[in-house]
């Protein structure tokens, strides 16, 4: 009878146990690596990817927390490169319905759009067959700006999501540079 009873109890807490791993509590961060400062000599992993002659890097001397910060930078107005940094997540997923939010600092240096194409953060769960899966904010930041605080928000998190891709870009015809500091994606 001893043994019934303590093989159901310890049936009930793994049961328990295993479910309560799926949820993920608001406020959890998604992202590692948000202020860039985790590794001392890496920003791991934040991966870059470029198209055309564009300088993409981590700077040492610019940053709003920790000791780093992304950027992206185009100074030559006759090319028209793109930039972006991008970071996957594969966790667990947040709950279908749930809110998940994106926010970063950025940073502008003589920035100057040419066209439509603007500076912005963005992130998107897979396989989302529409854009009910994605969140982003494009901004009309031009000139030289110091850190501005940028969210999107993903109201819906879909259910049948494996993954999370977070982009930092820098879209062509823009020229300047532009720092990214403190990317955070957190379930709400």
């Amino acid at each position: 009878m001893v043994k019934k009873v303590a093989f159901k109890s310890i049936l009930f807490l793994l049961l328990v146990a295993c479910t309560g791993d799926d949820i993920l509590p608001s406020g959890t961060e998604l992202l590692t690596n948000s202020n860039l400062s985790f590794y001392p000599d890496s920003v791991f992993p934040w991966t870059n990817s470029q198209l055309g002659d564009i300088e993409i890097g981590v700077s040492n001397e610019v940053f709003m927390t920790g000791n780093r910060s992304l950027f992206i930078e185009n100074l030559d107005s006759l090319i028209s490169p793109i930039g972006n940094w991008t970071q996957t997540y594969s966790g667990p997923m947040p709950s279908p319905g749930s809110s998940v939010e994106l926010t970063a600092f950025i940073k502008g240096v003589n920035v100057k759009n040419r066209t439509e194409g603007r500076v912005g953060v963005a992130f998107r769960a897979y396989p989302a067959s529409d854009r009910n899966g994605s969140a982003g904010v494009s901004l009309n930041l031009q000139g030289s700006f110091d850190w501005t605080l940028v969210r999107a928000t993903l109201d819906d998190f879909p259910a049948d999501a494996d993954f999370i891709k977070v982009n930092l870009y820098f879209p062509s015809l823009t020229t300047g540079t532009v720092y990214f500091d403190e990317i955070s994606l957190k379930v709400k």
